[in-house]
């Protein structure tokens, strides 16, 4: 997947309300988080696109533009991309700045195996 075009999308939201120092929330609220929602349902639909996959519900099929797991899931792949690129650019990849491409990784794994160590232990959050 390129995920180029929603970064530029992101990019463009923050420029918009000129999110550069500090979040306004209001702004934040009606620009970019709707410009996020929107991102997550394209992408979505490229997911489904490129994988050939809906959401199984049993006896009924979704999209994944219309299955929250794989929303949020497109969400988090092109934030991911996101904050990839700009921790890079602001904190470039050293293991000794906190929030270094690198650490930053880490941390986004933790988060993940967190929840994966929840499932296989039977445990909800």
């Amino acid at each position: 997947m390129d995920y180029r075009p929603y970064m530029k999308r992101i990019e463009s939201a923050l420029e918009t309300i000129k999110a550069a120092d500090k979040i306004q929330e209001s702004p934040w609220q009606e620009i970019v988080v709707k410009e996020l929602n929107q991102i997550s349902k394209d992408c979505a639909k490229e997911l489904q696109t490129e994988t050939g996959q809906t959401g199984n519900k049993g006896d009924y099929q979704l999209g994944l533009d219309e299955w929250p797991p794989t929303r949020i899931l497109s969400l988090l792949l092109t934030l991911s991309a996101w904050v990839g690129w700009i921790m890079h650019e602001k904190h470039g990849s050293s293991e000794e700045k906190p929030f270094s491409s690198r650490v930053s990784l880490q941390m986004i794994q933790e988060a993940f195996g967190y929840g994966v160590h929840l499932s296989v232990h039977k445990q909800i959050p």
